[in-house]
């Protein structure tokens, strides 16, 4: 496909967009996006981050807060528009978001994209090599999506419970009766360092978590999500 721009033809190639997600709401932590750690708000690292991230061809800034659209400025690498208050409530799924996101870049830029790569302004201890060496598994092992996780302190094989009719019973049941954590499957915790998602699977699979999904794995010590005052303070 040759697509024209400014009176020239250019072949299409693969995009890799970024995509920083940030609403003025939360309901968590007030104001949560605009949190400060080390004197700059933890939205405005996090797109400095992808603008300055080589392997991210394009970054994409959805919000519904004017102070967040002018966190930034201007970039050649970077398409802000504001969100509709629609795609900005508590309960609107991130997949609806990445959606419109696409669209956006997409009629604006005229180009297609091939991968999306999330920087949740939630986790500002991400690096540069954190996403350029996700980027290089995702592109060789060609998954739908590749998460961040990191080894879960707690296994539900073992250490966690959950009402079943009167009483309460592991999370889930192994087949035989472990004695020891070393004896149950490892688990991981999702955190938010990092999510890739082929555009195919957004459109198509509908699936926050779909079929063909691979970890990335992160250290424990710098996978935090700002979801309370308690992980401010971790940081």
């Amino acid at each position: 496909m040759i697509y024209k721009k400014s009176g020239e033809n250019y072949k299409k190639k693969k995009i890799t967009l970024g995509l920083v997600a940030a609403r003025k709401g939360s309901i968590g932590v007030k104001g949560k996006n605009l949190i400060k750690i080390r004197n700059q708000e933890i939205t405005k690292i996090a797109l400095n981050l992808a603008i300055k991230c080589t392997a991210i061809d394009n970054v994409i800034l959805s919000t519904d807060s004017h102070k967040i659209l002018n966190l930034i400025k201007k970039n050649k690498k970077l398409l802000k528009f504001k969100r509709n208050k629609s795609l900005a409530k508590n309960n609107t799924p991130m997949l609806s978001v990445m959606k419109n996101a696409i669209v956006f870049f997409e009629k604006i830029k005229k180009k297609k994209i091939s991968n999306l790569v999330i920087f949740d302004p939630t986790s500002p201890l991400r690096s540069e090599e954190d996403i350029k060496n996700a980027i290089k598994i995702f592109e060789k092992k060609k998954p739908d999506l590749l998460l961040s996780a990191h080894e879960a302190q707690h296994n539900p094989y073992f250490s966690m419970v959950e009402k079943k009719e009167k009483y309460f019973q592991l999370c889930k049941n192994p087949k035989k009766n472990p004695g020891t954590r070393q004896q149950v499957p490892r688990v991981y915790e999702i955190n938010t360092i990092v999510w890739i998602y082929s555009r195919k699977a957004i459109f198509s699979g509908n699936k926050r978590i779909p079929k063909r999904t691979l970890i990335f794995k992160t250290p424990i010590n710098r996978s935090i999500d700002i979801d309370t005052k308690d992980d401010i303070n971790r940081i």
